[in-house]
C-alpha cells in the first residue's frame, strides 16, 4: 500500500523520491528531535523495482513461457487506439479503399524536443544500467547512439523559429550535461506517446537524433508516403510565402489537427526536470517510461469522452461552416467558381512539394509610396506634353511633401509628449532644432500651395483664417500642431472648386499607398517587438538588464504607435476625397484590437477602462470612437491572463492587419478576384477540414 501510495503520489505531482521519503520523515517525527536510520536508499530501489515489476504485469509478460528477457522494443508501452493497426482496428481491405478515403487510416505522427528534461553526468550505464531500456517508451540505446554517433561529423541541426531552444541548447549551458533534452514522437489524434518514440538527445536537436527516433515510433506502420506539416501555433513565425502546403488547414486528411500535441505532453512532464536531472542514466530513463505510461494511460481511459467531446464540437462547427461557405458561394458567378474550385482540386491532388496553382496565395502586392510617385510623375510628364506645367515643383512632388510634413508633425508631437513627461535638456534642445527645421520647410512648401490650391486664399478670407501657417510666433500654435490645408482637410463642398484639375485624385492615391505602407510597418514592427518580448520573457534575468530590455522595447513600441497615427490620419483623408466604397473592406478602420502580434490572442472582455490593452468590441462607452482611443491604452507587452482565462489561442483568430498587405486595392478593382478567390478557397477548406473530422471521430 504504501508503494502504491508513492508511485500515485509521484506519477500525479511529478515529485522526487527524495521528497516524499521527507514527506514519511515528518509524518514520523515532526519536530526532528528523535535521530532516525535513513531508509531513503533502500525505498529508492525498491520504488525502481516495484514500478518495474508492475510494468511487466501490466505488459502480459507472464503469461509468455520465453519469460521477461523475450521482451521485445515497446512492448511494454500503451498503443493509441485511435492510431491505424493493422489486424486490430482496421477494417478488411483497409488498403483498397477509394483515394479520398485513405485519410481516415493515416498515422499522424508529430515531432519536438524537450530541453528541459536535462541530465547531468551523474554516474554511469556501468554503475545504473536501468532495468528495462527499449521496452516502452524510449528507444534502444547501444543502437540509438551507434546511429548517431555515426553521423556525429555532420553540422545538420534542425531550428525551431523563434523559441530560441536550438540557441540555448548550444551555449554554455551544456556544460556539465549528459542529455542537453529528450526528443520525441506523438501521435497527433489521440495525444498520446508512440512507442520507441522518445530519445535522448546530446546536443540540441539534431537530425540525426529526430530522424532515428521518427524511424523507431513508425517502424511498424506501413510508410507509404510522408507529408510534412507546420504546427498551427509555430505556423505564423514561418515564411509565409508559398507556405500554405504545409498548413494544416489546407491539407487534406487532417481534420481540425492542430499539430500542437508535443507542447500538451511536454507541459505535463516539465515537472520532472528536477528530479530526473540529478538521477543515473539508467534510473532516468526507467522514471521517464514510468511517466509517459501514466500519460498514455490517462489518455487510453479518457479517450470516450474526449471522443464524445470532440464530435460534438466537431458536429455544431461544421454546421456553422457549412452555412456560412453556402451564402459566401451563393454570392458569387458561377463561371468564377467553376474555375476557383478546378483550382482547389488540382491543388489538392497534387502531391507534396506541391507545383499546382496555390489557390490561398494573392498574388498582386500591394502597390507602395514610391511606386504611386513614379507613376503620377509619369502622368505628370504626360500632361506636360499637352499643357504647360504650372510650376517646375510637379503636384505629385508637392503632395508628396506635405504628407511627409505631416508625418515629422506627427513624429515631433510624440516626442513633446515625451519631453513633458520627463524633460532633459537634451531633450528640449533637440525639440526645438526639429521645430526650427520644420517651420522652414513649412515655409518653402507653403510657398507653392497657392498655385495648386488657387482658391484656399479666399476660402482663408471668409473663415477669417491666415493664410500662412509657417511661422511661430509667440502665443499660437506649435509648428506640429497647424493646419497644412491639404486637399483632403477642406470642406468637400469646396475641395473640387479651390484646387487644380486631378489634385484630389493624386492625393487619394498617395493616401491609399500611404496607408498599405503604414501597415506594412506597423507587421514588420510588431514581429519584432513579438521577439523580443519572447526573448526577454525567457533570457533576461535581473532588475538592470530588465530595464534596458523593456527600454529598447518602448522605443519598438513607439515605433508601432507612430505607424498607427499614420494610418489613421491616411484613412481619415482618403475617406474624405473618396467617401464610403468597396476600398474600405481592404483599408478598414484601425481599432486598437486590431493593433495585436500574430500570435496574441483577442484581448479579454473588460466591464470597465483598462490602461493595459485595449476597448474591446461591444463594451467601449456608446459615445467613444473607437478609432480613435489614446495610443497609450495600448499596452507595450502581452496582456497577462489567468489560468481560469486560458490562452485565449484556442479559437485564435489572427487581426485583419496580417492580411492586408498583399491585397489590391486599387481604384479599378485590380486584384479583387485574388481576394475573392482566396477567402473562397479558404472557407473551402474549412469545410472540408470540419467534415474530415467528424469521420475521423
Amino acid at each position: 500500500s504504501l508503494l502504491r501510495l508513492l508511485h500515485l503520489l509521484s506519477l500525479t505531482s511529478k515529485a522526487s523520491t527524495y521528497d516524499l521519503y521527507r514527506t514519511l520523515e515528518r509524518l514520523t517525527d515532526n519536530v526532528g528531535s528523535q535521530e532516525h536510520r535513513s531508509r531513503y536508499r533502500p525505498l529508492l530501489r525498491i520504488g525502481l523495482q516495484w514500478k518495474h515489476l508492475k510494468l511487466l504485469k501490466r505488459g502480459g509478460r507472464g503469461h509468455d513461457e520465453a519469460g521477461i528477457s523475450a521482451t521485445k522494443d515497446g512492448d511494454l508501452a500503451i498503443k493509441c487506439p485511435s492510431c491505424p493497426h493493422p489486424g486490430i482496428n482496421l477494417p478488411d481491405n483497409w488498403e483498397n479503399v477509394p483515394e479520398e478515403q485513405r485519410f481516415l487510416y493515416a498515422l499522424v505522427v508529430c515531432m519536438d524536443a524537450n530541453f528541459r528534461l536535462k541530465n547531468q553526468l551523474v554516474s554511469n550505464y556501468s554503475a545504473d544500467p536501468g532495468l528495462g531500456i527499449g521496452w516502452a517508451y524510449m528507444v534502444a540505446r547501444e543502437p540509438y547512439e551507434a546511429y548517431v554517433l555515426s553521423k556525429a561529423d555532420k553540422e545538420a541541426i534542425s531550428t525551431c523559429v523563434g523559441f530560441l531552444a536550438l540557441a540555448h541548447a548550444l551555449t554554455r549551458f551544456v556544460r556539465g550535461l549528459r542529455y542537453t533534452g529528450v526528443g520525441g514522437a506523438f501521435c497527433g489524434r489521440g495525444e498520446m506517446i508512440l512507442p520507441n518514440g522518445v530519445g535522448n538527445l546530446q546536443k540540441g536537436k539534431r537530425y540525426a537524433n529526430m530522424d532515428y527516433i521518427f524511424a523507431s515510433a513508425v517502424q511498424a506502420s506501413k510508410l507509404i508516403e510522408a507529408r510534412p506539416l507546420i504546427p498551427k501555433f509555430h505556423e505564423p513565425a514561418h515564411e509565409e510565402k508559398n507556405h500554405e502546403q504545409f498548413s494544416f488547414n489546407f491539407a487534406i486528411g487532417v481534420g481540425k489537427t492542430d499539430g500542437e500535441v508535443p507542447e500538451r505532453v511536454w507541459a505535463g512532464h516539465n515537472g520532472l526536470g528536477g528530479s530526473t536531472k540529478m538521477q543515473g542514466p539508467g534510473s532516468r530513463h526507467d522514471v521517464l517510461d514510468d511517466h509517459f505510461g501514466f500519460w498514455n494511460w490517462q489518455k487510453y481511459c479518457g479517450m470516450g469522452t474526449t471522443l464524445m467531446r470532440r464530435y460534438k464540437a466537431a458536429v455544431i462547427e461544421r454546421n456553422r461552416q457549412v452555412e456560412a461557405h453556402r451564402g459566401f458561394t451563393e454570392s458569387l458567378p458561377s463561371a468564377m467558381l467553376t474555375t476557383w474550385d478546378a483550382i482547389c482540386v488540382e491543388w489538392d491532388a497534387d502531391r507534396f512539394p506541391k507545383t499546382a496553382a496555390n489557390p490561398f496565395a494573392v498574388c498582386g502586392a500591394h502597390i507602395s509610396q514610391a511606386a504611386v510617385k513614379e507613376q503620377l510623375a509619369l502622368e505628370e510628364k504626360e500632361r506636360a506634353q499637352k499643357i504647360p506645367a504650372l510650376h517646375a515643383t510637379g503636384p505629385s512632388v508637392w503632395l508628396a511633401m506635405g504628407l511627409e510634413l505631416e508625418d515629422t508633425q506627427r513624429r515631433i508631437r510624440m516626442k513633446a509628449k515625451a519631453q513633458r513627461e520627463s524633460p532633459t535638456a537634451h531633450r528640449t534642445q533637440t525639440l526645438t532644432e526639429q521645430r526650427a527645421a520644420l517651420s522652414k520647410n513649412v515655409k518653402n512648401w507653403e510657398s507653392l500651395r497657392s498655385i495648386y490650391i488657387p482658391g484656399l486664399l479666399q476660402y482663408h478670407t471668409e473663415m477669417g483664417l491666415q493664410s500662412s501657417t509657417g511661422a511661430e510666433d509667440e502665443g499660437e500654435s506649435k509648428v506640429e500642431d497647424v493646419n497644412l490645408f491639404l486637399p483632403s482637410r477642406l470642406p468637400a463642398e469646396r475641395r473640387e472648386a479651390a484646387c487644380v484639375e486631378g489634385l484630389l485624385d493624386m492625393e487619394a492615391k498617395l493616401h491609399r499607398a500611404q496607408c498599405l505602407d503604414s501597415l506594412a510597418v506597423l507587421c514588420r514592427t510588431l514581429r519584432l517587438k513579438t521577439r523580443m518580448v519572447q526573448f526577454k520573457n525567457r533570457n533576461v534575468r535581473g532588475q538592470r538588464q530588465g530595464t534596458r530590455s523593456r527600454a529598447l522595447i518602448d522605443r519598438v513600441h513607439q515605433r508601432a504607435l507612430g505607424s498607427v497615427e499614420q494610418y489613421r490620419a491616411a484613412r481619415e483623408a482618403l475617406l474624405a476625397i473618396s467617401g464610403p466604397g468597396e476600398w474600405e473592406n481592404a483599408l478598414k478602420p484601425l481599432l486598437n484590437a486590431d493593433i495585436r502580434s500574430y500570435v496574441d490572442p483577442e484581448g479579454r472582455r473588460k466591464d470597465g477602462p483598462g490602461r493595459r490593452e485595449i476597448w474591446e468590441d461591444g463594451h467601449a462607452p456608446s459615445n467613444l470612437d473607437e478609432a480613435n482611443v489614446d495610443l497609450e491604452d495600448i499596452g507595450t507587452f502581452p496582456e497577462e491572463r489567468g489560468r481560469r482565462e486560458g490562452t485565449g489561442r484556442t479559437k485564435q483568430t489572427m487581426s485583419w492587419i496580417w492580411r492586408v498587405g498583399t491585397v489590391g486595392v486599387g481604384e479599378d478593382g485590380e486584384g479583387d478576384d485574388d481576394i475573392l478567390r482566396s477567402e473562397w478557397a479558404r472557407s473551402r477548406a474549412r469545410v472540408h477540414r470540419c467534415k474530415e473530422e467528424i469521420l475521423l471521430l
